[in-house]
C-alpha cells in the first residue's frame, strides 16, 4: 500500500469543499534518503548518510516558504525508515512535479570526493529529468565548489517516477573535508540554496 501517510504537508483528499484552496502552482517532493534503520553511507566519525539528508530537506521546505507559489513535500520528516519504491509511488499519487532525492556518498578510497548527480539509466539526454539533473548539478558545484562529478546514469529506485525525478549526491562522507564540510549548517545550506534555485530554474523555463 501506498504509504501517502508520510507526506505530512499533503493536502487532504478528505477536506471539505468549502475549504480554501491553496493557490500552489507547483509541488515537489523533496526525498532525504535513508532514515530509520537504514542509516545510509557511514562516514569519517561515524557520520551518518540519514541525518545530513535530512538536514538538507529541511533548509530546502523552510527557504521554499518565500515562494508561495511552491509546495515542498518532504518523503519524511523524521528519523524514519521509509520503503524507497514507496515515497515514489506516494509522489505519482499526489501528482508531483518533480522528485528530488538527496544522498550523500562513499568510496573506500577517501581521496575521492565531488557532488554528482544521477537519473535512471533508461532516461537519455533529451529527457526532462536529464535536463534537471544538469541544471542541479551546476548550481550545486557552482555555489559550494565542490568537484563536478558530473551528471551520470544508474539503475535507481526513482525509475517509476511519472514525473522527472533526479538523485544528488552532495558529497563524500568518506573524505575529511567533505565529511567536514557537510556536518557544517553554512554549507548544508548552500546545497539547499543550490537544489531550491535549479528546481525553480527548471519550473519556470
Amino acid at each position: 500500500m501506498v504509504l501517502v501517510v508520510l507526506f505530512f504537508c499533503v493536502i487532504s483528499s478528505s477536506l471539505d469543499a468549502d475549504d480554501p484552496v491553496l493557490p500552489y502552482r507547483f509541488t515537489v517532493v523533496i526525498d532525504p534518503g535513508h532514515g530509520g534503520i537504514d542509516p545510509g553511507a557511514i562516514g569519517i566519525g561515524g557520520i551518518q548518510e540519514k541525518g545530513i539528508t535530512l538536514a538538507i530537506a529541511h533548509m530546502i521546505y523552510i527557504k521554499a516558504f518565500e515562494y508561495p507559489e511552491l509546495r515542498i513535500i518532504l518523503s519524511r520528516q523524521r528519523d524514519e525508515y521509509v520503503d524507497p519504491s514507496n515515497r515514489v509511488l506516494a509522489a505519482n499519487k499526489i501528482a508531483a512535479d518533480l522528485y528530488i532525492s538527496i544522498h550523500a556518498n562513499a568510496y573506500t578510497s577517501s581521496s575521492i570526493s565531488g557532488i554528482e548527480t544521477l537519473i535512471h539509466e533508461t532516461n537519455g539526454m533529451e529527457s526532462p529529468s536529464y535536463e534537471l539533473a544538469e541544471m542541479l548539478q551546476k548550481k550545486m558545484v557552482a555555489k559550494t565548489g565542490a568537484r563536478d562529478r558530473g551528471v551520470k546514469f544508474a539503475p535507481l529506485f526513482i525509475r517509476r517516477a511519472q514525473m522527472p525525478a533526479v538523485l544528488v549526491e552532495a558529497g563524500f562522507l568518506t573524505n575529511q573535508e567533505e565529511a567536514r564540510l557537510l556536518r557544517n549548517l553554512s554549507y548544508q545550506s548552500k546545497i539547499a540554496d543550490a537544489i531550491l534555485e535549479a528546481l525553480l530554474q527548471f519550473l519556470h523555463k
